[in-house]
């Protein structure tokens, strides 16, 4: 739904975040120039935005399938006394709809408080605007191989994660030879479409990468991969 990190992706959270967010902007919403108007009319979004995805999209799905499972039951199924008709869930009292567009609004005030001079991290921690950090580091690369059938016969398709990294610098070994280097690729998969030396029936293949930034390979190998390729 949304590409700011700091926005949950299900919906489920997503109510939970706005809700914050609502309560939180009266108490640091001034102090980054938002006006007292602009933060009636945010919390009129969110309370809106909240009903949709809480109460009436639920319901009218479930309202949908129930009037599906009806028409069904009364074009074709079997019975011989009088149904009752499925009536939609009543909504007395929705809150007043504001006009569409209501993620737009939302993060365009977002930006523009992280913009303010006032703004600090405590603010932004406490709106619920700063993204968790990743605190995993990945060290090495993380590479599976595996044999498939290629245009030519027999391939190696290794995959990796780049991890914010340019790419992976590979090498290889053959038979326990000496490591060797393949390729630096930037996109996964990597195929290794060598063919079987003059004479081999089949080959052990070991294969380890490091990271590649900015025309240097660096960093720790991964652990040794290995298959057999061949007969």
């Amino acid at each position: 739904m949304s590409t700011n990190s700091f926005f949950p992706s299900t919906e489920d959270a997503q109510i939970v975040w706005l809700s914050h967010y609502s309560i939180k902007l009266p108490i640091n919403g001034p102090t980054c120039g938002i006006s007292a108007e602009e933060i009636a009319s945010t919390q009129k979004d969110i309370t809106y935005w909240t009903w949709v995805l809480q109460l009436w999209h639920p319901a009218t799905q479930r309202d949908a399938k129930e009037a599906t499972a009806h028409k069904q039951l009364m074009i074709g199924g079997i019975g011989n006394s009088s149904v009752t008709q499925p009536l939609p869930t009543p909504f007395p009292t929705p809150p007043p709809a504001p006009e569409p567009n209501m993620q737009k609004r939302l993060f365009s005030q977002i930006a523009r408080i992280k913009a303010s001079l006032n703004y600090t991290q405590a603010i932004g921690h406490d709106l619920g605007v700063i993204a968790a950090s990743n605190s995993v580091e990945h060290l090495t690369p993380e590479p599976t191989v595996s044999v498939e059938l290629g245009e030519t016969g027999n391939r190696v398709r290794i995959d990796f994660k780049k991890h914010s990294h340019d790419g992976v610098w590979i090498e290889s070994r053959i038979n326990g030879g000496d490591w060797v280097f393949l390729a630096i690729d930037t996109v996964k998969p990597y195929y290794d479409e060598r063919p079987l030396a003059t004479g081999n029936t089949h080959e052990t293949r070991e294969y380890r990468l490091r990271w590649w930034d900015k025309s240097v390979a660096h960093g720790e190998w991964s652990a040794v991969q290995q298959v057999i390729i061949g007969i």
